[in-house]
């Protein structure tokens, strides 16, 4: 046995080259055949997006949302929902922080804007929990303050609720106008335009930024007075799970948010959204999200230190390793070709030469959290 797995490495190693090819010519061939099938997809979610529902009525909608220094994007979230259309909707917001988030949306506080206080340490959980003793809505809308409201996508995220019967909804978003034409947001807008564009009708989890929950599914799985330092949405999405109600996922409500503008931002964010599918996982039984976390992490890993092993593994790792690489790239070549045409904004050049890059990078950011695990303060880190 040990003399024929010598012979196969062997001769492994002296076809690598070939190997490559064949595997690069599968990759291609592969992602060629998925973006007829992607094109498909893009036609009828432009369909849905041109199509906006008419709603049978208009219950009234409380918004919640937590703002801590929140300054730089306050005005324009707040002018957004004023300019709202939707005739009965409240926003409740529970604000504060060190540079003048309160002040300011004092400021707006009104009829339909009302206005708590967010004390230090109270983080966004506590907040949200705070701000719904004041809501009066029969449904609730969650998102966040560096959001921009828009009526198409609210009414695609309410109209599942008001005239499909659904109890619980989620969308997806896109950068701020501002942001599209940054290297990193757009990077990371055409991943999120995929894994909208791919997913099932009906899903585990639920986007903060963009998420309507009627309020006797809130209320009967608990409300929002729940202890969460971090994982604050996945937490609510498991515990509607938990109570029997199922996620809708209304494709055509995408939101305008901030998006990480630096890698630093990118990977504390990434790390959070592994770390919580890890640590809140477990307790809520959820072994899907688990095994692909540890699947995401342990891809990460390997992918960031088998260039290194290459004295030991030779060309046939390299070879493997280059496969893998070229499939990610390849990947994200479709992902900006499907936010291209639903968007109708062509892909910049720095975006193209930046693909390669970037998905290194991925890998080294995927394979992080490892750390973070270990040490006990980042292990539930904001």
């Amino acid at each position: 046995m040990i003399k024929l797995l010598t012979k196969l490495n062997r001769s492994l190693e002296r076809h690598s080259d070939k190997l490559f090819g064949i595997g690069l010519g599968l990759v291609l061939f592969r992602n060629w055949r998925q973006w007829q099938a992607d094109k498909v997809l893009v036609g009828q979610l432009q369909q849905e997006q041109q199509a906006l529902p008419e709603l049978s009525h208009t219950p009234k909608i409380s918004v919640l949302v937590a703002a801590w220094n929140e300054q730089p994007h306050l005005k324009t979230h707040l002018e957004s929902f004023l300019n709202l259309t939707y005739p009965q909707i409240e926003l409740v917001l529970c604000a504060g922080g060190t540079d003048g988030t309160l002040e300011l949306a004092h400021r707006y506080a009104g009829a339909r804007v009302k206005v708590l206080e967010q004390l230090p340490g109270e983080g966004k959980q506590r907040a949200l929990a705070k701000a719904y003793t004041l809501a009066a809505g029969e449904i609730i809308y969650l998102t966040d303050a560096d959001s921009v409201y828009e009526q198409a996508a609210l009414t695609h995220l309410l109209a599942p609720i008001i005239n499909g019967g659904e109890q619980v909804t989620t969308g997806s978003m896109r950068p701020l106008v501002g942001q599209q034409h940054h290297f990193l947001p757009a990077y990371l807008w055409a991943v999120d335009t995929a894994a909208n564009l791919y997913s099932p009708e009906y899903v585990k989890g639920l986007l903060g930024a963009n998420t309507a929950v009627t309020r006797q599914a809130l209320e009967s799985s608990g409300g929002l007075d729940f202890a969460a330092p971090t994982g604050t949405d996945y937490q609510l999405g498991k515990r509607l799970g938990r109570s029997g109600y199922k996620i809708r996922l209304a494709k055509s409500s995408v939101i305008a948010t901030s998006y990480p503008q630096n890698l630093g931002t990118y990977r504390r964010r990434q790390s959070r959204w592994l770390r919580n599918l890890l640590v809140y996982g477990k307790q809520y039984g959820a072994e899907k999200d688990l095994r692909q976390s540890y699947q995401t992490i342990t891809i990460g890993v390997i992918m960031t230190l088998l260039p290194l092993t290459s004295p030991i593994s030779g060309k046939k790792g390299l070879s493997g390793w280059g496969i893998l690489l070229a499939q990610a790239v390849s990947s994200k070549v479709r992902y900006n070709l499907i936010t291209a045409r639903l968007s109708g904004r062509a892909v910049p050049l720095k975006l193209w030469l930046g693909l390669l890059p970037m998905s290194l990078i991925d890998f080294v950011i995927w394979g992080l959290p490892a750390l973070d695990l270990l040490v006990g303060r980042k292990k539930i880190a904001w």
